[in-house]
């Protein structure tokens, strides 16, 4: 793993806006339309954190989700959606399929509060 952050959503401007506010804040960052670009980057370029879309066309957030599971196991996972109470949400809960949730809209100082803890974390973790 590396300390690149991956940005999966199929909405273009909050893809961008993910991006630009995470390069702004020191991160490396690559980013995804939909969940096969999502699962191909994350076998090549294994990044630490992935911020994932739920709703998106073709393979859904949470089909994308159990694949990378399965892929990168070790790589952390935050949702990001304004469908918080899915029952669909709650079933990944139960299967500790993340840990981790963004509701839209947010906010960004938010955002970058827990993205930078996490971060921090996942470096703490790889120099054990």
């Amino acid at each position: 793993m590396n300390n690149t952050i991956l940005v999966v959503d199929d909405h273009n401007g909050i893809r961008r806006l993910m991006c630009v506010f995470l390069q702004q804040e020191g991160f490396s960052v690559t980013e995804a339309s939909n969940g096969l670009l999502a699962l191909q980057l994350v076998m090549e370029e294994k990044p630490s954190l992935v911020l994932l879309d739920l709703r998106m066309p073709g393979l859904g957030g949470m089909e994308t989700l159990a694949k990378l599971r399965e892929l990168a196991p070790e790589t952390i996972v935050v949702i990001m959606s304004a469908y918080y109470d899915s029952i669909e949400i709650k079933k990944a809960l139960e299967e500790r399929l993340f840990k981790y949730f963004i509701i839209k809209p947010f906010d960004l100082e938010e955002v970058g509060i827990l993205i930078r803890g996490l971060m921090n974390k996942s470096e703490y973790h790889n120099a054990l």
